[in-house]
């Protein structure tokens, strides 16, 4: 007994076809661009993707070589900037004891400033006014340990298999089945194709083993404790650690290695794959029956549903928790929250206790002010911090008559903020 095909009469053609390779482009992209951040998602790319003339033009610029700069013109970028797994500008970096300036940081220093930005105050300093208008995170990091197989990033600490990932996969293979129980074989040879070249690419691009790289300081290199601020009266985080794990946060980045590098040839394959399964679906899906094509459509539609919450995953979380888990090791941290920026800036040049050239340079970069008030309140704080007494104490033991009243105004008023960030950081314990 034949079955009869549903909507066999029907003289409407569903002509989909055109739509296939653009619809859904971008959430299919970002979909594919979690593949390292989740366990086995590599692998789970074996279902009928929309999208597929968008895919390939934004991985076909990753190939290089003049064939595939023809097919894919554009500017070559590397597969981890891509990705989005580096790449971010990071807050500018002031080290207390090593002397080490840095206008902007790198990838790991941004996750990190980010990660910090908006947490709960655990403990206030009062001021003259209720509110307190500047915040420091302060973390304590632990000496840098290789963790099993360094410098691969270990799998248990991605985000765990999603068993949602099966859904796409079950109704591509069903739709595909339906259509051959109905001698349907134009769409279910589309579907078949969609589903071969987009796990193909998955694959592929999820062939990039994640790894970390850092600089490699001498061991005999000063503790590299500093702060990480992106302007005066921002959130500010003070790092207390050693050069070789607070480098690894300024000067360090995540990186992807390919077998292919740097030509990324099998990239270039898979994108010709998926602009060719375009093309194809552009011709034969029309020549279906009408019953084959809504499930063409469908395996479409269920994968884009299946994409877009693959991208609304915050890509930046999962790489925040890598690093915090992995390279830091959940380093202890407590945020602080002081009257004014001033006493801010003590506070941090107090607790770091850097010698008297490092504490000047540290107060020039977070308070750039160049007036002579400015000028001798910073002086009387690399000394205050240098004999161990207050800066008020320490003002008080100098002449000011080359000041005139609203000067002595500003400096009284910045020396007691001045006071308040010395013996917040003469007494704060972590």
């Amino acid at each position: 007994m034949t079955l009869k095909i549903p909507l066999e009469n029907s003289s409407f053609n569903l002509d989909v076809s055109g739509i296939a390779g653009f619809f859904g482009g971008e959430e299919s992209f970002a979909a594919m661009s979690s593949v390292h951040l989740v366990r086995g998602r590599r692998w789970l790319g074996w279902y009928n993707s929309p999208g597929s003339y968008y895919v390939a033009k934004k991985y076909g610029v990753l190939a290089k070589s003049r064939v595939w700069d023809g097919l894919y013109p554009g500017v070559n970028v590397d597969p981890t900037t891509m990705l989005e797994l580096d790449g971010k500008v990071g807050p500018r970096y002031v080290a207390a004891h090593s002397g080490t300036r840095m206008e902007k940081t790198g990838h790991l220093a941004y996750l990190l400033a980010s990660h910090y930005s908006d947490l709960e105050v655990d403990q206030v300093i009062p001021g003259p006014s209720a509110k307190s208008e500047a915040h420091i995170t302060i973390a304590s990091l632990e000496e840098f340990k290789e963790f099993e197989g360094y410098p691969k990033l270990p799998a248990d600490h991605l985000s765990p298999f999603d068993p949602i990932a099966t859904v796409p996969i079950a109704f591509s293979v069903g739709a595909s089945v339906m259509c051959a129980i109905f001698g349907d074989w134009y769409c279910f040879a589309m579907i078949i194709l969609g589903v071969v070249c987009n796990g193909v690419s998955c694959f592929v691009i999820g062939s990039g083993v994640l790894k970390i790289k850092q600089p490699n300081p001498s061991p005999h290199s000063p503790p590299g404790d500093g702060v990480l601020f992106n302007a005066p009266g921002s959130r500010v985080i003070l790092l207390k650690g050693s050069e070789k794990i607070i480098s690894s946060i300024t000067r360090g980045r995540f990186f992807l290695e390919y077998k292919s590098q740097s030509q990324y040839h099998d990239i270039g394959y898979s994108s010709v794959a998926l602009t060719m399964q375009f093309l194809l679906q552009l011709f034969i899906v029309p020549q279906g029956q009408l019953f084959g094509q809504i499930m063409f459509l469908s395996s479409l539609g269920v994968s884009w549903i299946f994409n877009a919450y693959l991208a609304s995953v915050d890509r930046e979380d999962l790489q925040k928790r890598i690093l915090m888990r992995v390279l830091l090791q959940k380093p202890t941290f407590r945020t602080v929250a002081l009257p004014k920026w001033t006493s801010l800036v003590v506070f941090a040049a107090v607790y770091l206790q850097a010698k008297p050239e490092g504490t000047r340079g540290l107060l020039e970069q977070l308070i750039p002010n160049d007036t002579a008030v400015w000028r001798l309140v910073k002086s009387a704080v690399v000394e205050a911090v240098e004999r161990n007494k207050d800066p008020s104490e320490v003002v008080a033991e100098r002449n000011l008559d080359h000041l005139d009243n609203q000067e002595r105004g500003l400096l009284e008023d910045m020396m007691k903020q001045a006071s308040i960030g010395y013996n917040a950081g003469n007494d704060f314990k972590l």
